[in-house]
């Protein structure tokens, strides 16, 4: 290679060589360029200087990048000057004036641009190390600024990195600068020609203004950017980014353009010119550093408008990210709420235009020429929340309609991907036994039986015959149909088992079928549940109906398209006899004679066969049900039917089921003789059992505090011998199954007993089994619970104590299958449901109360039972046994306020967190904390908290303003709401099931006492009187015993070579009692030999003389006493085990004292 060769392949460049044959790195593009970006547009009679009214929109039009950015590197100057300035008077720097004026001038005739504003002039005076003026030095010497000063850490300014005005220069023919410096009452002019090539000699001379200024003006250098001078594309331009200047600066700095005034004062006046004022649109200004507003986009995407200081960045960012990731994911969240609709971020986003002002501190950009920020979030110097009340007014802007809408169309489309066709073979759902002619020319005469299961399913195949195959197909559903009511189109078509239906069938989304279409378009002529008897199975064919009524409601029209298969629920034997019953109704209609107008049956002469599940039901007998086939249709009668279904299925009409189970009665019962049955009888008579039933399950009984499920759960603990012993949960759950009647599947039923076991904070005042393994902790809220096959339990050594066993007697039990169960409700001494409080969700009506202090609930008894005044009663307060926060009443609108516990060092710009209000768990902090940092609004933090204790030191950044963060807003400060350190609880929604098994709602506490103490106090009553009943039983018995052992002893009663009915003649005889259930006196012939002897004689005299004490003391102790005696040895243990959980748990916080810190999470830097 030569070395000519050799010079041209390596050079050298000076900046300033490098600065104009490189452009593109400093300053962008020198091509002419068309693009479609906002710029000023005039209308009316005038000039754009002159009696035009000015706005900002989009425009296709012809610009050279690197000459807007000349332009742009002046006013960003100016814009940093106000920012310095304001900061110098901040700061109380001697001699610092503000910036009141910006003007900038175009002259499109010359292509000369001039720009001035006032404030502190530039330091006219010689730098002691480079021996130069200032001026010429920050003007005309590369990589040389005020920002580089290192005491400077955190700048909001746009300039950076020592180019700046200089690039203005390098590419301009000719530039001046004319400064003012009041401070030495000396005037600065000097130019600067080709290119910066030039330094001309400073004029300085003596000036007395009191007025200082800057003013810079420079001309392009036309030529080497390829034009002749300035276009009017280009002057529209720059006139757009002298507004952007006055809408980015104070508002009491006047900015002028060619002469007249900028009529923009601010960014949220200056938003108008890009929007109509017709055009709804909402603001916030959270700080200093942020504003931003939203409004609907005029185009198909997401636009935006957006600043970070004084720059525009028309690429967007970080900054453009930040807001929008806030916004896009809680706007998400409330159309979820509202709506219940799943819409994409990206949904929401491209219904938007954002206009966003801000100032980050240090920012970077992803070139000179600043159109992208690149700085991340954590980065910012300041921290910017999107507020709740942002994002209401924004959804209601017509963003959620527009959203949802959109989200509607894309999700329906989408559902067309799972439409079914009318094919001879479907392949991939292996549940489905296909009929041999669905899909053919016979696909009329076919059925599809939807069953529950695939015990049921199998069943199901075992009776049908070889020409039933040709025309039923079986598909056996997993648990219950979805309720597809006001359910979004995209989680409609994303369920398997509705996809699998749609193909069996052959439905397509959206499409109206007639009678005609059935044979011809779908793969099934006929829709057949088989479900279990019971309610549970009515509630599977409840929610079969609403599927189809609601996505084809052509379909529930077409008589016999849908209907069910009848299986008996009972089957009564008595020798040759047989009697089938098709609901619970019929057999005790059967049982007490009404049906056929006779006597009552003695059902204990048949044999009594319950069917609760398909299951139970032989091959024998499944082949007897398709012999016969009880099929009863559906009948649609018009709008009343359609009505009735939506009523019971539609997720808004919860008052209105309200209504409807007000009415209930619970001998009216769906008649299944006839062939038919109308929709809304279905709803009326079987649907409204359920309803009923699943509110039972849901909602507890005031009288004992418990749902169903739980008071199975105590009765089965009571009946094992009072569950002394510990035992695992899964093998109690088993007997819990076994003796109580429990016919759902036993994960709920281990996850309720686990429930009634645990005791930290936020679960139960009291737990009324013993919580033997690792039962959950707060940190999870029990989700942390070890599986029920390694963890046991035992009934609470309380539980008695508050559930007697003397009660047991008087309640009155339910009988299941022939076997007596769990009573309606138990007869706690105190109302449970105010200790360990409940929460439910039924049909129509739901449940929420708070748990309340245990001591006070006793005290409110005691004083009731001692006929104090109501004055005198006390208090209820709501309570959670270890919550170290506060729980307030807000005034009388029956609301608490649930605070937990914080402290706050502004100086080290701290807080420590010490409890978190009740229901929200450790974990669940720490990922709030943790999207705290990603948005910037929190530095880092460490979590010190252990599976009882809360304690996290949370770091706020050096720019967080504790001011503003300790001012209340709402129920309690920015702080605890930026935290959610507080919640709300209400006293509005408290329905209980009452002593009647009627469900009624609660205004207030001493309502729920009020009626509880009237049932309770009623069946002390009942149980004084049993106990003497008992007594007196007793007493006879003993009485009998010492008379016929004396008589025994002294001959009287001679038992030798006497038959049984000699025996029982005699001691009739000699007037002997007999006692219930044992007519032949088997408590006394039965004695052991042993026990006939004087001792035993005077033992059972001495028990008699006892037992007649305890009858005597007994009958003189009124009711109220009875429960003072119980209540008083309730509080005794009570207090014993308080005393041991305060002391564990004090010991436990004083061993972890001193411990390291469990977790240090800081905050992630890109």
């Amino acid at each position: 290679m030569t070395t000519t060769d050799l010079s041209s392949k390596y050079q050298k460049m000076t900046d300033l060589e490098h600065i104009l044959k490189k452009p593109d790195t400093y300053i962008g593009s020198i091509q002419l360029t068309e693009c479609t970006e906002y710029t000023a547009l005039t209308s009316g009679t005038g000039s754009e200087t002159s009696g035009a009214e000015t706005s900002i929109g989009l425009a296709t039009f012809t610009h050279i990048p690197a000459l807007y950015k000349l332009v742009d590197e002046g006013l960003v100057n100016m814009r940093d000057h106000v920012i310095r300035q304001a900061q110098a008077i901040k700061d109380g720097k001697p001699n610092a004036l503000p910036v009141t004026c910006i003007e900038v001038e175009v002259d499109a005739a010359t292509g000369t641009i001039t720009m001035t504003n006032d404030g502190n002039g530039i330091d006219i005076a010689q730098h002691p190390e480079h021996k130069m003026w200032i001026p010429e030095m920050i003007f005309g010497h590369l990589r040389t600024s005020t920002n580089y000063a290192e005491d400077k850490k955190e700048k909001i300014v746009g300039g950076k990195n020592g180019f700046g005005f200089k690039l203005v220069l390098v590419w301009s023919t000719w530039g001046s600068v004319e400064t003012v410096d009041h401070v030495r009452g000396l005037k600065y002019i000097q130019e600067f020609r080709a290119n910066l090539t030039e330094i001309c000699p400073p004029k300085i001379s003596k000036c007395t203004t009191k007025k200082p200024y800057t003013r810079i003006s420079f001309r392009p250098d036309y030529a080497r950017l390829g034009i002749a001078g300035l276009s009017p594309d280009m002057t529209a331009l720059f006139m757009k980014r002298v507004y952007d200047i006055a809408a980015v600066t104070d508002r009491s700095i006047r900015v002028k353009y060619n002469g007249t005034v900028v009529p923009v004062k601010d960014f949220k006046q200056y938003i108008g010119l890009y929007i109509r004022p017709e055009v709804k649109r909402v603001y916030e200004a959270p700080s200093e550093r942020w504003e931003y507003a939203v409004c609907l986009t005029n185009t198909d995407e997401f636009t935006h408008v957006s600043f970070v200081n004084g720059i525009c960045t028309s690429k967007g960012g970080k900054h453009v990210e930040y807001i929008m990731s806030q916004l896009l994911r809680k706007l998400a969240v409330y159309i979820k709420t509202k709506k219940k609709v799943d819409v994409k971020p990206a949904t929401i986003k491209e219904q938007l235009t954002l206009f966003l002002r801000c100032d980050v501190e240090n920012p970077a950009f992803s070139s000179q020429t600043k159109d992208e920020l690149t700085t991340t979030s954590a980065n910012f110097g300041s921290a910017c929340t999107v507020s709740d009340e942002f994002v209401e007014k924004v959804a209601k802007m017509g963003v959620m309609d527009a959203a949802c809408a959109l989200t509607e169309v894309k999700e329906a489309k989408a559902a067309k991907k799972t439409d079914g066709a009318k094919t001879r073979t479907i392949r991939g759902i292996p549940k489905l036994i296909d009929a041999n002619f669905a899909g053919t020319e016979k696909s009329g005469q076919c059925t599809i039986i939807f069953c529950e299961g695939d015990s049921a399913k199998a069943g199901i195949v075992s009776g049908l015959s070889k020409e039933d195959r040709n025309t039923i197909g079986v598909y056996p559903v997993k648990g219950k149909f979805m309720n597809v009511r006001g359910e979004a189109v995209k989680r409609i078509a994303e369920n398997t088992e509705i996809a699998e239906i749609k193909r069996i069938l052959g439905l397509e989304n959206g499409r109206d079928y007639t009678a005609e279409d059935v044979a011809k378009r779908l793969r099934y002529g006929k829709v057949l549940f088989m479900t279990d008897q019971d309610l549970d199975g009515s509630h599977i064919k409840g929610l079969g109906i609403n599927l189809f009524q609601s996505e084809w409601p052509t379909l529930t029209h077409i008589p016999g398209f849908i209907g069910f298969m009848n299986t008996p629920i009972l089957k009564a034997r008595k020798g040759q006899q047989e009697r089938l019953f098709y609901n619970e109704g019929e057999f005790e209609a059967w049982k007490s004679g009404n049906a056929s107008g006779s006597a009552a049956v003695d059902v204990s002469t048949w044999n009594i066969k319950y069917y609760k599940g398909l299951g139970t039901s032989t091959g024998r007998e499944f082949r007897e049900y398709f012999e016969h086939k009880k099929i009863v249709d559906f009948a649609h009668t018009g709008e009343q039917s359609d009505d009735a279904i939506d009523l019971v299925f539609n997720k808004k009409r919860a008052n209105d089921r309200k209504e409807w189970l007000s009415s209930y009665n619970r001998a009216d019962h769906l008649d299944t003789s006839h062939k038919q049955v109308s929709y809304e009888d279905f709803m009326t008579r079987e649907m409204k059992h359920f309803s009923i039933y699943d509110n039972q399950r849901s909602i507890a009984n005031g009288m004992d505090g418990l749902k169903i499920s739980l008071r199975k759960i105590l009765f089965a603990a009571f009946k094992k011998g009072g569950l002394k012993t510990e035992i695992k949960v899964a093998q109690f759950s088993g007997y819990v199954s076994e003796h109580s009647g429990y016919h759902h599947g036993e994960a709920s039923l281990n996850a309720a007993i686990i429930g009634m076991a645990q005791n930290f904070v936020g679960s139960n005042n009291i737990n009324l089994f013993e919580p033997n393994g690792q039962y959950g902790t707060r940190l999870c809220g029990g989700r942390d619970s070890a599986s029920e096959r390694y963890i046991f339990t035992q009934l609470n050594a309380i539980t008695r104590l508050i559930y007697r066993a003397e009660d047991d007697a008087v309640l009155e039990y339910l009988d299941d299958d022939g076997q007596l169960v769990e009573p309606t409700f138990y007869a706690p001494i105190v109302p449970m449901i105010l200790v360990n409080g409940t929460k439910g969700i039924g049909t129509g009506f739901s449940t929420d109360i708070m748990c309340h202090n245990p001591m006070q609930v006793i005290d409110h008894i005691q004083a009731m039972l001692l006929k104090k005044p109501e004055a005198e009663w006390g208090t209820i307060e709501p309570y959670y046994r270890g919550f170290k926060g506060t729980i307030a009443p807000l005034s009388t609108s029956g609301k608490f306020l649930v605070k937990g516990l914080h402290t706050v060092d502004a100086a080290k710009k701290q807080v420590r967190v010490t409890e978190l209000p009740v229901g929200h768990w450790t974990e669940d902090f720490k990922k709030h904390l943790e999207s705290l940092i990603e948005s910037g609004a929190i530095k880092d933090y460490v979590d010190m908290s252990t599976d009882t204790v809360v304690d996290f030191t949370i770091a706020f950044p050096a720019t967080a303003d504790f001011g503003t963060l300790t001012a209340v807003v709402d129920h309690g400060t920015a702080l605890e709401k930026l935290l959610k350190l507080y919640t709300t609880e209400s006293t509005s929604n408290m329905h209980l099931f009452d002593s009647h098994d009627q469900l009624k709602k609660y205004g207030n506490v001493r309502d729920i006492v009020r009626d509880y103490y009237a049932t309770r106090l009623d069946l002390y009553g009942k149980r004084k009187t049993h106990q003497l009943a008992a007594m007196m039983a007793e007493l006879l018995i003993l009485t009998n015993k010492a008379r016929y052992i004396q008589e025994l002893l002294d001959g009287s009663i001679d038992l030798r070579r006497k038959r049984s009915d000699e025996l029982t003649a005699m001691l009739q005889s000699k007037g002997y009692d007999q006692v219930e259930g044992d007519e032949q006196y088997k408590y006394l012939l039965k004695l052991p030999m042993d026990s006939v002897s004087e001792e035993n004689v005077l033992k059972l005299l001495k028990e008699k003389g006892q037992k007649e004490v305890q009858h005597s003391t007994l009958e003189g102790t009124s009711i109220e006493q009875l429960w003072l005696a119980d209540l008083a040895e309730l509080r005794a243990e009570y207090v014993k085990q308080e005393e041991k959980r305060v002391s564990l748990a004090s010991g436990s916080a004083n061993a972890s004292t001193g411990a390291s810190a469990k977790k240090i999470v800081k905050a992630k830097k890109a």
